[in-house]
């Protein structure tokens, strides 16, 4: 009997370690993001005015050679590669904003009228 209790004791008290554990490392998942190491760190650090460099068309390798001008050496390839990567991050930003709620057509906000069988009428009363 004694034996039976104790284990039922340490099941119930590995279910609460299990589900506080669940809770925390469910918080610890939310918040996490992937240390950036060497080139992407880099690149990371300059993201806004790399951006729009992009954004008034330059190119990767224009970008590139830019970088160089500033004693950063990469790659075209690298360059492309991050660029890729931050338009996909902001097309999926973009795309979890909820779309705006628009109103019927016809434009009028008023309250439909109620519906009256044929036959009857209001001032019948």
């Amino acid at each position: 009997m004694q034996s039976q209790r104790n284990t039922n004791a340490e099941n119930s008290m590995s279910q609460n370690n299990v589900s506080a554990a669940k809770e925390q490392l469910g918080q610890i998942a939310k918040s996490y993001q992937r240390p950036l190491r060497g080139k992407l760190a880099l690149l990371a650090a300059l993201r806004e005015e790399i951006m729009e460099l992009d954004s008034k068309g330059a190119t990767g390798a224009e970008i590139t050679e830019m970088l160089a001008q500033c004693q950063i050496k990469l790659s075209k390839d690298t360059v492309a590669r991050f660029l890729r990567t931050e338009a996909a991050k902001e097309r999926r930003t973009r795309a979890k904003k909820p779309a705006p709620v628009m109103p019927p057509c016809g434009g009028t906000t008023a309250p439909p009228r109620p519906m009256i069988p044929r036959g009857l009428s209001s001032s019948n009363g």
